[in-house]
């Protein structure tokens, strides 16, 4: 991690945040957790039966190296599953932090930031406390960073300047619960504050600032950066609020541990590029998800969808030329794969809504699309919209492809008079006449008469027939049961 860092920047890394998953660690076993241990010389203590007990700092002449700062961001699921494990991690920030050496970037910044908030109020003993502090993860009891949706509302906000301090300011709000070395607080917002009042301070905004690099890990082949939206979530809110803070993304990397044998660190730049033209801009992917029909189409806008969060919280790692082959792909069909009939066939608004995330990238200034290509996109967008009844409650993106958008464009227009404008025409135009009623189309309710019919006289008839013939049979009984007793 160090060396890709270094390889990259020029300098090995002072501050790394570390994104913790629950299910991901289910699958490495703690190398991300190892990772970032040994990032800030700490290593675990283990029993004699192989369980980890304790951490130890490692001193500073057995490393070899300065220690590292490290910021670890966990989600809600870690949180509740691994409560043990950032227990020993939050251990392990304590000692690194309070290790005084004059390379040591955690005992430096603790300095820093202890000193700025008992400027703001925070009692000396709270603010040291605090200082220490490095997990951080959503409130207890909840999850979620809020982005999955936000970074798609793009309506939301005028200009990337705009959108860069939303979705910073919402990430950061979210996940600024520390869990430090006192599990009575885990879980705690506000710091202590002059008089029992909680200071005005964002913790895990004010250790987040300076950070160089953001790491995620990933184990499966069948999880990549497009197939959920975690990825940009987590890793991605990381790089907003970074940008927020400083005014510069860090770099963000891919701890990859697919498979067996060593792992390595990749740049998130390149494991995204290399998974959308493995994965969504192959034609061999792509003939797999049209023989699932509409789940396939689905698939199609999710990923287009995960895309769009990439691009609005970190579009540092994020090409134009990326954007311009999703069009190539699945609205051109460069690949002749006959996926305008299968969009057709299956599900039209996906491939709608696709665009739809295409033209608002190219509307809000994230994809340097070229005029052709968005009058292109345009004109398609319209054309499933008025065929197909597509709707979207994005008022800004119908009026980017107006004119000719929506109910309006899709009345024929009006006709000529037929008969010459006399001069009070001119002055008071003939009122127009009423449009032609629609044709009911589908089932039609009618009133129902509920009065029961008359009674026909041949049923009368049978009534009184069936009644006579009752009446004989019962006196007929009666004669009988006289003569049998006589």
């Amino acid at each position: 991690m160090i060396a890709a860092h270094a390889a990259k920047t020029g300098k090995p890394p002072k501050k790394l945040a570390f994104s913790l998953w629950s299910v991901e660690t289910m699958r490495h076993q703690g190398l991300l957790e190892a990772q970032a241990l040994w990032a800030m010389g700490v290593e675990p203590v283990w029993d004699s039966g192989g369980r980890v007990i304790d951490v130890k700092l490692v001193p500073r002449e057995m490393l070899k190296r300065p220690r590292v700062d490290v910021v670890l961001s966990a989600t809600g699921l870690y949180r509740d599953h691994f409560p043990n494990a950032m227990k020993q991690l939050a251990k392990a920030v304590e000692l690194a932090a309070r290790a005084s050496e004059a390379d040591n970037p955690l005992y430096a910044n603790s300095q820093a930031i202890a000193q700025r908030l008992i400027k703001q109020g925070v009692p000396e003993a709270a603010a040291k406390k605090a200082a220490e502090t490095r997990i951080f993860s959503s409130e207890s009891g909840k999850y979620g960073t809020g982005l999955d949706d936000a970074a798609l509302a793009t309506d939301t906000w005028k200009g990337k300047a705009e959108g860069d301090r939303k979705l910073a300011s919402l990430y950061l709000s979210k996940m600024q619960f520390a869990y430090g070395t006192d599990e009575a607080a885990w879980g705690s917002k506000g710091i202590a504050g002059a008089e029992g009042k909680a200071a005005n301070v964002n913790l895990y905004a004010e250790h987040l600032k300076g950070t160089e690099g953001a790491v995620l890990s990933r184990t499966s082949n069948l999880y990549g950066m497009l197939t959920t939206d975690d990825p940009f979530q987590y890793l991605g809110g990381i790089g907003a609020a970074v940008r927020h803070l400083d005014g510069k993304a860090p770099e963000l990397y891919i701890s990859n541990l697919r498979g067996s044998g060593a792992g390595k660190v990749e740049g998130a730049d390149a494991f995204l590029a290399k998974e959308l033209a493995t994965r969504n801009f192959h034609p061999g992917y792509i003939k797999g998800l049209m023989a699932e029909g509409y789940a396939g189409t689905l698939q199609v806008l999710d990923s287009v969808n995960n895309f769009t969060g990439w691009t609005t919280v970190s579009r540092e790692i994020v090409r134009d030329d990326q954007w311009q082959e999703f069009v190539d792909v699945y609205v051109r069909d460069k690949h002749q794969l006959g996926l305008k009939n299968w969009f057709e066939k299956n599900n039209p608004h996906a491939l709608a809504q696709t665009m739809e995330k295409m033209l608002e990238m190219a509307r809000q200034g994230y994809w340097k699309a070229d005029a052709k290509t968005v009058a292109e996109l345009k004109e398609r967008y319209k054309e499933l919209a008025k065929r197909h009844d597509v709707q979207t409650d994005n008022q800004a993106f119908k009026n980017f492809v107006a004119p000719g958008f929506g109910l309006a464009a899709m009345q024929p227009a009006a006709s000529a008079p037929t008969r010459p404008q006399s001069a009070a025409d001119l002055v008071s135009p003939p009122a127009a006449a009423p449009p032609p009623p629609r044709a009911i189309q589908g089932m039609l309710l009618e009133k129902v008469d509920n009065t029961p019919p008359p009674t026909p006289p041949l049923a009368l008839f049978g009534g009184a027939l069936v009644l006579l013939t009752t009446l004989a049979g019962g006196l007929a009984t009666v004669r009988r049961q006289q003569r049998a007793s006589a």
